[in-house]
């Protein structure tokens, strides 16, 4: 089958990979449609870990072509969403329920042969069937939507609360609608991108400000009376990460959800936290939230289709992370004939 295999060190292969033969909980997929996430491209630019050779894209979906197990709930032909992250169920952190902290978490595209290709071999258990008719593509999303619904849990957003999401990529436009969801009374997204500005308003957001206006501060305290009851961070910066904490008000929460690269760090003035009584958050991977991702999708609570800036076929995906194809768009998708 193609594949891209990444090598390391900005090195990705478009070449011919041999399957290995499928085990008995596993199930081999053909990928319909694979998602590019920023945490593949910080893996290919070194600043996100992998175990390597591997072939990344975690934010699949496909249809079914084989069987391990002729007993399993599946079947041939199946349409499924994959849920790349693969708990061990049995450590001391999946026993108490935290399982996105698995001492040994595996996921798909990252330490484990994941989407970018044409195949891909899944344990039963991270396929979640789909109705023959779904759209795939839109499928594709269920990963970082469930991702989102994590860092929502840890918002607890409550009805009324006013909201900011700084950043509007895929991620910070799936974070407002959530946000809207929510009951938020005022959502105001902090973008410098007219056009990712533009969609955010269609998507629920109330105002759109741009992170570099030297009086954004000000402007935001006169929208919600100096009273930002949540944060979100979704770009995955240290000056993003500063500013959504200048921007909480007090007794506020901050929840930061963007992936920085490991060397950046902040730094926190103790008095000024001390005297907002402020709330930083973090949120990592998607535990138990992949269903109700594909359920809003499903019930089509959630638009994504609007987010989808680029398709490109595999065998045409060699220098999508050399450029700015990608880094200019809100997501691109990795498809297969």
């Amino acid at each position: 089958m193609l594949a891209a295999v990444f090598h390391g060190n900005k090195n990705i292969v478009l070449r011919d990979y041999s399957l290995r033969t499928i085990e008995k909980n596993e199930l081999l997929i053909k990928v319909a449609c694979c998602g590019v996430c920023g945490t593949d491209r910080h893996i290919y630019e070194g600043k996100a870990p992998s175990i390597i050779p591997v072939i990344l894209g975690h934010e699949f979906s496909g249809t079914i072509i084989e069987k391990g197990d002729s007993n399993s709930k599946f079947n041939i032909g199946d349409n499924v969403a994959i849920n790349p992250n693969i708990y061990c169920g049995h450590c001391d952190y999946c026993r108490k329920g935290m399982v996105s902290f698995c001492e040994n978490l595996k996921a798909l595209g990252v330490s484990i042969d994941g989407g970018f290709a044409e195949y891909s071999i899944v344990p039963a258990s991270q396929c979640y069937i789909l109705p023959p008719d779904f759209d795939l593509s839109i499928a594709a999303f269920a990963e970082p939507l469930s991702c989102c619904l994590r860092g929502i849990e840890n918002a607890d957003i409550k009805p009324g609360n006013t909201a900011v999401i700084i950043g509007g990529g895929s991620i910070g436009l799936l974070m407002v609608q959530l946000v809207r969801n929510s009951g938020a009374s005022k959502i105001i997204l902090v973008e410098p991108d007219s056009y990712k500005q533009k969609l955010g308003i269609e998507l629920g957001a109330d105002y759109t400000l741009n992170p570099y206006n030297e009086k954004i501060f000000e402007e935001i305290k006169e929208l919600t009376n100096s009273q930002v009851d949540i944060v979100i961070e979704c770009v995955g910066s240290a000056d993003s990460v500063d500013k959504a904490i200048q921007m909480t008000g007090k007794g506020g929460k901050v929840v930061i959800f963007g992936l920085a690269p490991k060397e950046q760090n902040v730094t926190l003035n103790l008095q000024y936290l001390f005297h907002n009584e402020l709330k930083i958050l973090s949120s990592f991977l998607n535990p138990f939230t992949f269903k109700s991702a594909i359920d809003l999708l499903m019930n089509k609570k959630i638009k994504v289709q609007e987010l989808i800036t680029q398709q490109i076929y595999l065998k045409d995906m060699i220098n999508i992370f050399s450029g700015s194809n990608i880094s200019n768009s809100i997501k691109v998708q990795i498809i297969n004939n």
